[in-house]
């Protein structure tokens, strides 16, 4: 379990706290969560019932958390399922479903996805992003992707 915690504050320092990098590395990861069962054999340390994952600005919610190791016991994928919610400074989304791979530097939202940053809202089935290329893709299926975006306000001098 210890492994798994170390692992976590890896991958949540280089993925999700982008804004305040050297500040965030040093903020440990704490995650709440009603159950934890760790599969050694599996490699999968599963986090159930009101799982809230915090690390420096960055908040993750969800009903279930997976996590993936790789042979060496690194992070391989994230899988977040039921009510999943994030929040860092000024942005946040949800979704049903969200999936991070460490290879790709990827998150997707999956079903019913929108994110939101300030008053912008981009919605769509799945919204893609990926982090090293500040990337967003928005798709889906039964409907179209919607997005709202504000002009920006003028700063007073």
């Amino acid at each position: 379990m210890v492994k798994v915690l170390v692992v976590l504050v890896l991958i949540f320092s280089v993925s999700f706290a982008q804004t305040n990098k050297t500040e965030n590395k040093k903020e440990p990861v704490v995650i709440n969560a009603d159950k934890l069962e760790y599969y050694n054999k599996e490699k999968v340390a599963v986090y159930s019932g009101n799982v809230d994952v915090k690390k420096g600005n960055f908040n993750l919610k969800a009903d279930t958390v997976k996590i993936y190791l790789d042979e060496k016991g690194d992070v391989s994928r994230i899988y977040a399922v039921g009510n999943v919610y994030f929040q860092q400074e000024n942005k946040w989304g949800k979704s049903k479903e969200a999936e991070y791979y460490k290879d790709k530097n990827l998150i997707i939202l999956k079903n019913n996805a929108e994110v939101h940053q300030g008053k912008n809202v981009v919605e769509g089935d799945e919204i893609y992003y990926y982090i090293d290329e500040e990337k967003a893709v928005a798709t889906s299926k039964g409907s179209r992707v919607r997005s709202v975006l504000f002009p920006k306000e003028k700063e007073e001098k």
